[in-house]
């Protein structure tokens, strides 16, 4: 929404969906977030974010907006979220009885969501 409000006075707006050992997720993802042994990639440190963060603030990145990027170790990915799904129309406002079972309708047409990070 903000890459698409600010378009028109040329500021690119893009998220960053880091994982990296912090404060808020050494405990609650300990296993993953332990540090590795001496001398071995520690995927989990916070500079490995900081080449994409830097390269976004460059020129380089110009003209690329509203996006959603992962960086983890040594991976950047492209998130592509929010894509229109299964849907229906009934033309008119719904009633709060009806939406139950059209919403398990489109559900049950629906790819699984992603997991999120750290769940199985």
């Amino acid at each position: 929404v903000a890459a698409a409000e600010l378009a028109r006075y040329g500021v690119t707006v893009n998220a960053i969906a880091p994982a990296a050992r912090t404060r808020m997720t050494e405990e609650v993802f300990a296993q993953t977030m332990a540090k590795p042994a001496e001398g071995e990639f520690d995927a989990m440190a916070p500079e490995n974010v900081s080449p994409l963060v830097v390269w976004l603030g460059s020129a380089e990145s110009a003209g690329i907006t509203g996006r959603v990027f992962e960086a983890e170790g040594g991976r950047l990915c492209v998130m592509e979220a929010f894509r229109h799904g299964p849907s229906t129309d009934k033309g008119t406002r719904w009633d709060p009885s009806e939406v139950g079972t059209v919403i398990h309708d489109l559900l049950a047409q629906a790819p699984p969501p992603e997991p999120v990070y750290g769940t199985s």
